[in-house]
């Protein structure tokens, strides 16, 4: 009997060993400014998902505080949320971890220095570069330029799959909140066209950045 109760239990004990590697606990040795993507669970990700073709939803910049890994990311607002608890949010734990080789460690701490002067500011639900707000893909496409990096590939957002009901549920549901619609006293299908002349970032098109290196991911093949 206690030959088979240890049995089992080395077989409970190497079931968890495998999930939890397969869900995301069996990270590399991580660097300051190395990328990390997930599939969010918010309200806007099914739309960026059907808008980009991509599942990468919601990104940010990994921070390596001598061992202490947290996740730089723009959510409800910019700070910094341990990399388990941003995992545990994703779908699956599922993630993906980018490496830029052109990253000294001084470029790093150049980036995640200008990141650090974001700390606090409001989520951009506009996805705009023309205010004080700031979206996921946008703040390491600006603390990556602050360090002298171009990442990713700028683009209209009429360049995107937004011809489809929840891209235009989104737009219609934030459109009114919209500043620069607003100051220009512009009507639904006038805000509708100035949001798709806006220049963006998307995570895929960073994750795309022939210049970045996968080195982890736990979304299947």
């Amino acid at each position: 009997m206690k030959k088979l109760m240890a049995v089992a239990t080395l077989c409970v004990c190497l079931l968890l060993a495998i999930i939890y590697t397969a869900m995301g606990g069996d990270y590399p040795a991580l660097q300051d400014g190395d990328l990390i993507f997930q599939t969010s669970t918010s309200n806007q990700s099914s739309a960026i998902i059907l808008a980009t073709g991509s599942a990468f939803s919601h990104m940010g910049i990994i921070k390596n505080d001598h061992g202490v890994v947290s996740v730089i990311e723009a959510g409800a607002k910019v700070k910094e949320t341990p990399l388990n608890v941003w995992a545990n949010r994703g779908v699956l734990r599922r993630v993906a971890i980018y490496r830029d080789p052109r990253l000294t460690p001084e470029k790093a701490q150049q980036l995640l220095s200008f990141a650090r002067t974001l700390y606090g500011k409001p989520y951009d639900l506009f996805f705009s570069f023309n205010n004080d707000a700031i979206y996921c893909s946008e703040l390491p496409y600006l603390a990556y330029k602050a360090a002298g990096i171009a990442i990713g590939k700028v683009q209209k957002i009429s360049a995107l799959n937004i011809d489809n009901m929840l891209v235009k549920k989104l737009v219609k549901s934030r459109w009114q909140r919209d500043g620069e619609c607003t100051e220009r006293g512009y009507d639904f299908d006038q805000c509708y066209r100035h949001i798709l002349d806006q220049d963006l970032i998307t995570p895929v098109s960073i994750a795309q950045d022939p210049n970045l290196k996968l080195i982890y991911s736990n979304y299947p093949l």
